[in-house]
């Protein structure tokens, strides 16, 4: 299953996507969406896409500026550019952001669809050639434990292993196991590449915390290790499960929690001003003197939620303090609490609270 993020700033538009396609029945899963690059940095950040599909034109940050953000934070993915005909000179700067494809607007959900089943097969041609790369290097495992790391510092699960909490692990496991084809998983190569994958990632963090990966996760050491489980994809999730506990228990003792102040300040200032349109991850991550990147992973582990979830919990219960208290419409409530976009606005009030606005303002 590829994980697809839709951007544009018309909400007919991304409604029309939403709906057009039967997401989860057709290989691909519509896992975000949001009207602008800058909203969409941010969820990226948390979801680590595929693939993502962007208008060129919106406000605060455009298509080209987001693509060349993504490009830079995530650089697995893979990105499709839509475009009026009146742009076409302009989305050729996506040329040297390294786009994969840009179609004019309208565009259809047939063509969409040729377009994602294209891109996925270059996606499988790289992972293949990974899988091929891995293999290789396994055979270079040295006689003191020390492996080979060959670009392992691009793979998103670095990104998420080094601030995750404890509790993440099963999910950064069916996660993973849930990027490959559910044919893969009786296939002992496959299985060992995915264990051997995250052994490396693994190798990586307790090294760049100051630790002996050999030492850490002796038993895991053993290149026989996984195939003790044959293809049981239950076992094989258990072990990669138990692996990242000890990955993650190494890290905080390591560390320990020094984050906390950082996280008070933040969420103090996400109170004040939930209601400014343009508050965002960077401009928090600005507030409290950290990089986006560094400060949407640490608030992840620090919290159990993500900035956007944290965010959006603040404004939504504002907007159902109003919704009672008030007479106001249901429009100038969506503005109100930091929303340029009603329908946008229903839509998350609706993925929140299960009703719409009015419903809820009506029980």
């Amino acid at each position: 299953m590829y994980k697809v993020f839709f951007v544009d700033d018309e909400a007919s538009m991304r409604a029309g996507i939403r709906e057009s396609i039967d997401w989860g029945n057709c290989g691909f899963s519509l896992a975000g969406e949001a009207p602008d690059g800058e909203m969409a940095l941010s969820l990226m950040q948390e979801i680590m896409p595929d693939i993502l599909i962007t208008d060129i034109r919106m406000p605060f940050m455009d298509g080209i500026e987001l693509s060349r953000q993504a490009k830079k934070a995530m650089p697995w993915i893979k990105i499709v550019i839509l475009s009026g005909h009146d742009e076409f000179e302009y989305a050729k700067q996506a040329i040297t952001i390294g786009v994969e494809d840009y179609l004019l607007k309208p565009v259809t959900s047939a063509k969409l669809m040729e377009t994602l089943t294209e891109v996925a097969e270059r996606i499988d041609k790289e992972r293949r050639s990974n899988v091929e790369k891995l293999i290789a290097s396994m055979q270079d495992l040295s006689a003191s434990g020390k492996m080979p790391l060959p670009g392992i510092d691009k793979l998103p699960l670095i990104d998420k292993l080094r601030y995750a909490a404890k509790s993440d692990a099963p999910k950064l496991v069916d996660d993973y196991l849930g990027s490959f084809d559910n044919t893969v998983h009786g296939s002992v190569i496959f299985l060992y590449y995915i264990f051997m994958d995250i052994l490396l990632s693994s190798s990586k963090i307790i090294e760049d915390f100051g630790g002996d990966a050999k030492g850490v996760l002796s038993e895991f050491f053993d290149a026989g290790y996984m195939l003790q489980e044959g293809t049981d994809i239950e076992k094989i999730r258990k072990l990669l499960t138990s692996l990242l506990d000890r990955v993650v228990e190494f890290r905080d003792a390591s560390t320990g929690s020094k984050y906390s102040d950082i996280i008070i300040r933040a969420q103090e200032y996400i109170k004040n001003n939930y209601s400014d349109k343009d508050i965002s991850l960077h401009t928090v991550a600005k507030e409290v003197s950290i990089s986006p990147n560094h400060f949407s992973t640490v608030f992840s582990r620090e919290t159990g939620e993500t900035f956007i979830s944290f965010i959006t919990g603040v404004r939504i219960e504002q907007a159902k303090t109003l919704l009672k208290t008030t007479q106001m419409r249901t429009s100038d409530i969506g503005y109100e609490v930091g929303y340029n976009d009603t329908q946008y606005f229903s839509y998350v009030f609706k993925k929140q609270t299960g009703m719409t606005p009015k419903e809820f303002r009506g029980k």
